[in-house]
């Protein structure tokens, strides 16, 4: 039963700072360390909330989460991420298996692809001078945020 309270106290605690990653990356095009390190810190507390303690298990989770850095690494290179989305997206890759982050980089494109669009038709009706940057951070983060409420909601079918 402690794990259940663990679980329900960590989404609150990863939503809390996924909404405050959505709200720095649209107002300055930043993310922080201070939100992207504790997420990834949290991850342990969450293999043990949920019962992933074999050596295996958090094998799994650390190479996800490593693997992801490296692969979103090359996009940072060519400057297609910034390298705090890259930080978040790893960061969050530890707390889950393969098939999750796998979703989750599914939400992440469609949710980047839309606000895209969105940021775009802005940009074009206001005719902005600036050079056009999608805060890509809001989408990892909202797709993290999706991810995570179909394991609450999803129980219930």
């Amino acid at each position: 039963m402690t794990e259940t309270y663990i679980q329900y106290a960590l989404g609150v605690f990863l939503g809390i700072n996924l909404c405050y990653c959505i709200y720095t990356d649209f107002k300055s095009r930043l993310i922080y360390n201070y939100i992207t390190l504790p997420i990834a810190l949290a991850a342990p507390i969450y293999w043990y909330a949920t019962g992933d303690t074999s050596f295996s298990a958090i094998a799994t989770h650390l190479a996800i989460g490593i693997g992801t850095f490296l692969f979103y690494s090359i996009f940072h290179k060519f400057g297609w991420m910034g390298g705090g989305d890259v930080k978040l997206f790893a960061a969050l890759a530890f707390w889950f298996d393969f098939v999750t982050v796998a979703k989750m980089l599914l939400y992440a494109a469609v949710c980047g692809g839309l606000l895209t669009v969105l940021l775009l038709m802005w940009h074009i009706a206001f005719k902005s001078k600036r050079k056009l940057q999608i805060p890509y951070g809001v989408a990892i983060a909202v797709s993290a945020l999706w991810t995570v409420s179909e394991r609450i909601f999803n129980h219930f079918t």
